[in-house]
Formats: structure tokens, sequence, C-alpha cells
């Protein structure tokens, strides 16, 4: 009777603890919409402009503010050049870059404009060298501002330029070697850009490349996944690349699919899909070690917000990984306890223990200081415990010791 009621636990324990790690959060605070254009500052995420063309053509030109603390999103100024959709964003130190894109108009954009949050204000600053142009990509590195690629009046570009705030002043730099291309994704892991995926004028594409500024060289790398995408999102977390969602063509075949890039080992994982409905256009920022993406469209237009715990990604997926030790096992008085070699990125100080008796009834609960714990047991019955290891509230791994006294 003891083993099945144990059995049960771990049916319950198994059963609710993966949880995550894409959590939906308060919907975005504008009209839903696509195309639109994210960056962070500090403790706070961004997101403002892009469209509706669901019959009738619609731009916006309004910005939001999301709080992740309170989970609220707040209005801030609007965009100065108006209604705006498919534009570059970067920041640089504690101000956000906005810039290019297509109009009300229907004209594309050079301007640029320069986001400060402690006035709330967008100053605008020197044009984008080269042609104007929508859906380029937007990264910075080491205090200065990169944007290149996207679609002109005559066609797919593959220039690049370089934005330093210093000079207010912008600088070609070599051309991305890949196929011209629109609405590709952007990021910098450790001092590196990288730019891949987008449309081209034979389809989409998947090549990826990093982008070394102190060369001025791009050298190309593996490609994402195993299939080509478009209007897809991405972002770095943690010295880690992710993209995902996106199209194969426009307006095509919607993906909820995402990979992890490691720079390290130039490798791609295929990791938890996107929770919400497949799309394409998906915005995306990241504060701290959770990555934040909402609005994009599959033919509906979407408000809904979601965040991703990058932390509990890799934990719950590499928990098999992770070596748990317990001696002595069974225990009269205490048992060591040891998680093994975390990932770098990940502090011990972040993840509880809680430990239940047969039942399923909470018996302890501790917070590690280090890879190593020392469990008080000798208050505890003799028979058997489970013990849960979790990280915000969310099991990555469970097992199982003995009091024996």
């Amino acid at each position: 009777m003891k083993t099945l009621k144990i059995l049960f636990v771990f049916t319950f324990l198994g059963a609710t603890a993966y949880a995550g790690p894409w959590f939906e959060k308060a919907n975005f605070g504008g009209t839903a919409r696509h195309r639109s254009s994210a960056f962070s500052i500090g403790n706070m995420g961004y997101i403002g402009l892009g469209h509706i063309n669901s019959g009738v053509d619609v731009e916006y030109e309004d910005f939001w503010r999301y709080d992740p603390a309170s989970d609220t999103w707040t209005q801030i100024a609007n965009y100065p050049e108006g209604r705006c959709y498919h534009a570059a964003a970067f920041v640089i130190g504690n101000k956000g870059y906005v810039g290019t894109g297509r109009l009300e108009s229907g004209s594309y954009s050079k301007k640029f404009f320069c986001y400060d949050p402690l006035t709330n204000t967008w100053t605008q600053i020197a044009d984008v060298l080269g042609v104007a142009r929508r859906g380029a990509v937007g990264f910075s590195l080491n205090g200065k501002g990169y944007v290149g690629t996207g679609q002109t009046t005559s066609g797919f570009s593959k220039d690049f330029y370089e934005y330093d705030p210093n000079t207010n002043t912008w600088t070609a730099k070599a051309l991305f070697p890949g196929a011209a291309r629109t609405s590709a994704v952007g990021f910098t892991i450790e001092g590196n850009g990288y730019l891949g995926t987008g449309q081209t004028n034979a389809g989409s594409v998947n090549d990826f490349y990093q982008y070394n500024a102190q060369l001025n060289q791009w050298i190309l790398k593996a490609p994402v996944g195993v299939i080509t995408r478009q209007e897809a999102t991405g972002f770095a977390v943690n010295g880690l690349g992710y993209i995902g969602t996106g199209d194969d063509f426009s307006s095509g075949n919607n993906y909820s699919d995402f990979w992890e890039y490691d720079p390290v080992l130039n490798t791609w994982v295929q990791i938890e899909d996107f929770a919400g409905t497949a799309r394409r256009y998906l915005a995306a920022f990241v504060i701290g070690s959770r990555a934040y993406a909402g609005t994009g469209t599959s033919g509906t237009n979407f408000k809904d917000f979601w965040m991703f715990d990058q932390i509990l990604s890799v934990l719950q997926r590499k928990s098999a990984q992770i070596e748990v030790t317990l001696f002595p096992n069974p225990a009269a008085e205490k048992i060591h306890m040891s998680l093994g070699d975390l990932p770098t990125f990940i502090n011990p100080t972040s993840i509880n223990l809680s430990i239940y008796n047969p039942t399923g009834k909470v018996c302890k609960q501790i917070s590690f200081t280090s890879n190593s714990q020392v469990l008080d047991v000798l208050n505890l019955p003799d028979g058997w415990y489970i013990y849960r290891l979790e990280y915000d509230n969310q099991a990555f791994k469970t097992g199982k010791f003995i009091v024996q006294k």
C-alpha cells in the first residue's frame, strides 16, 4: 500500500511539475497589431508602432512601456514621425533608438529617433545612410548601433551601417554576405552581432551569420533549425540565441517552433514551442534572464503577451544531465545533497527544495546557498520522502530518499 502511495505522489508531481517556460502575461496595452518595434531599457520593455491590414490598412504611432514587476502597460510619448510600421530598433546605454519603416503615406523612411525614458521624449538623430527602407534588422554592439538589410522601393537590400551616438554619425560597414533580404532576425551575444533567416528573392531562408565589429567581418554559421523561415522573432539571453515563429512565405504557414543557438558549439537545438497561437511578426525584448514577446498576426492580429523564462527552460530540458547526489541514503540525521555542475549562468541561490512525505504533504522547504546543501532529517519520521527541486516555483527535477534511524 505504501508503494502505491509513493507512486501516486510521483505521478502527481510529474503531472504538475513541468509547467512553462512560456507564461502568459497582461495583454499588450495598445490595439492588436503586427510589424511592431520592440526594445528594453533597464527593467522596462517597450513595444510600439505596427499596423493591421485586414481589408483596411491602419498604421499606429503609439508606444507602450511594460513593467514586469507589476505586469502592467503604460502608454508613453507617441513616435514623432507619426504612424509607421516595420521599423528597426536598438538600444545604446539607457536610450532606445527607432527608425526606418513604412509610413502611413506608403513611403519608406530613413529617419531615426532616440527615446529617453527619463524625460519620456523622442529626439531626432541623423538619418541612416543608404536608401529608405522597412523590415531592416537592428542591434547594438560595444556602445554603437547597427542597422542593415530590409526592403527598399527597388527591392531587398544587404547594406549595413553603424551608428556612433558620440558623434551622431552613421558609417557604412561590410555588406551582409548572404542574399539581400527583409524581415530577418538580429541580436547580440557577448560582443558579436548575429543576423539570419528572412525573405529573399528566392523565398524564405534559414542561413545565419555572425558579425565581428572589430574586424568588420561576417562569418557564416550553422543554419537555423531544419526549415526556412521569414518574419520570425529572435533574442539573446545569457549567452544563448533564440529564433522562432514566423512563416515559410508571406502570409504562408505560420510557425510556433523555437530554436536555441549555442555560439560556442555553433549548434541549434529545438526547444519548447511558443505557447501562444502560431504567428509571424512576433515582437520581443529581453529583461534579465527572461524574454517577453507579443503582438503579431496569423491573419488575425494579436495583442496577447508572453514571458519566456530561459533559466527554467534550460533547467527543465537539461534536468537529466543535472546529477543530484544524496549521501547517505538512507539517512538518520543529515543528508548531503549536491546539484553537480549547473549551467554557468544559473545561480544556485535561485533554486529551492521542497520535501514531501508519501501522502503528498510538504514536510520541509529549503533555499539553496550553493551547489551543495545539508538537509536536516532528524525530526522526520522514518519512511520514504520525495524531493522536488524548483526554480521560480516551477519544478525541474524530482527524486526520493529514505529516512531510517
